[in-house]
């Protein structure tokens, strides 16, 4: 059940524990070429798309293992290219009558001159792989790679970040990750996982509630707030080393931490003064400025990409809604005016944009609309059952939230261009408050 801002104070532990949806709906077309079982399901509308034959790899040497490799670096390019959106890919050139192919992916998988099965050491594998003018095979790049083993589906990613990359403007995502937290109302765990659910980590074990994290620009740390020393704090995770330091640790909530664009300072909702007001603060901990002052609780900041706004929550009018201000705290803007209960703002990466869950008919949905606040578009509907906490992903058409659909609330990742979703991940447990990296 969601609670309400008033509600808010006088459960502290359960502001945090909002919970985020998205569906899942099966592409046959999809499910076939998927060789790698990631939980990816995938619905698409029919756009205007770059057709792109990937053909199998050539294996030179290494036997069954590098038949293997070459299996997992087709399938992980495939997905990647089929889940940016902007692509259609073909496994065969008799596809030619229905796909009208661009581009071509060829390439060579040479095992090492050590047979790694009996010797049982990893040893590096090498890849080429070529992005090439179809049907002349003009030759746009080459990539050469030597990974271990447990390095191919970076291989894959980077190989189609290159791709994406030439044919698009938008930022690929292949190379990025979304944190979450796992768990009950008890105990809640960070995990990081691959955008296409691959690669699932565990980042915290310390039997205490971890929840809301946030990236820096740079990836380097996830600030998140947990009860780990007793009391509720912000903290900093270093995503190199695992090491945690605090970061701020005040009397009430420290909560709802999100990260400036140049990565030298936070916003943040602390109660230390009685209400949850918002508040800069610097990556060790030194308060900045207070930006709100009222008798309402100011909540869920987000910074605007040229990190001169940020939009929040506050229920000053009697309900939850959404409003801008500077990065001083002046220039109140309302930007919401439907819905019950207005909340978890993020701003999308180009300044247009601004998503957000309201409470429609009973349940939690997420929004659309400009950041002038027009064109409202609620994304979600009945079928969903609650959703809450979208993030956006770096190019700007995705967005990661988590449902209860299916009973548990599990993550989904959401294409607002085309309005398709993929489930991203699985599981008993609740997962909630996905965060994006860049």
């Amino acid at each position: 059940m969601r609670l309400t801002p008033k509600e808010i104070l006088k459960f502290p532990l359960v502001i945090c524990l909002t919970f985020c949806l998205m569906v899942s709906v099966v592409d046959q077309a999809m499910a076939a070429k998927d060789k790698i079982e990631v939980g990816s399901t995938i619905t698409k509308t029919a756009f205007a798309k770059t057709d792109i034959l990937v053909n199998m790899l050539d294996v030179l040497s290494g036997g069954n293992a590098s038949v293997e490799t070459a299996d997992i670096l087709e399938a992980v390019i495939n997905n990647d290219l089929v889940f940016s959106g902007l692509i259609r890919t073909g496994l065969s050139e008799d596809q030619s009558d229905t796909l009208e192919f661009q581009f071509t992916i060829e390439g060579t998988v040479e095992g090492p001159l050590r047979d790694a099965e009996q010797t049982g050491e990893d040893v590096p594998t090498t890849i080429n792989l070529n992005f090439m003018l179809y049907p002349s095979r003009q030759l746009l790049f080459s990539k050469r790679y030597r990974p271990l083993p447990t390095q191919l589906r970076t291989t894959a990613h980077h190989f189609s970040a290159q791709v994406i990359a030439y044919i698009s403007q938008a930022p690929p995502i292949t190379m990025t990750r979304i944190a979450f937290c796992r768990g009950n109302n008890a105990r809640t765990d960070l995990y990081a996982v691959d955008y296409d659910g691959a690669e699932e980590m565990k980042l915290t074990a310390n039997r205490t509630l971890n929840i809301c994290p946030s990236w820096s620009p740079d990836g380097s740390e996830i600030a998140f707030t947990s009860y780990r020393q007793g009391t509720q704090g912000l903290f900093s995770l270093n995503t190199h080393t695992g090491s945690v330091r605090p970061i701020i640790e005040l009397d009430g909530l420290n909560f709802g931490v999100d990260w400036h664009p140049d990565g030298q300072e936070l916003l943040l909702a602390l109660s230390r003064g009685g209400n949850p007001e918002i508040y800069r603060i610097s990556p060790e901990g030194r308060i900045i400025k207070r930006l709100t002052v009222s008798k309402s609780i100011e909540i869920s900041p987000s910074w605007a990409p040229n990190g001169r706004e940020l939009v929040f929550t506050s229920d000053r009018t009697g309900t939850p809604q959404l409003y801008i201000i500077d990065d001083e705290g002046t220039g109140r803007r309302r930007r919401t005016f439907e819905g019950r209960y207005n909340d978890s703002a993020d701003w999308s990466p180009d300044g247009k944009n601004i998503v957000y869950a309201t409470r429609e008919d009973n349940t939690m949905q997420i929004v659309l609309m400009t950041a002038t606040g027009e064109n409202r578009r609620v994304l979600t509907g009945a079928g969903w059952g609650n959703c809450e906490d979208p993030s956006w992903a770096p190019d700007g058409r995705h967005i990661v939230f988590a449902s209860d659909r299916s009973g548990v609330f599990k993550l989904f990742v959401f294409d607002v261009v085309e309005s398709s979703f993929r489930q991203l991940t699985f599981g008993p447990d609740p997962d909630t408050t996905p965060a994006w990296s860049n």
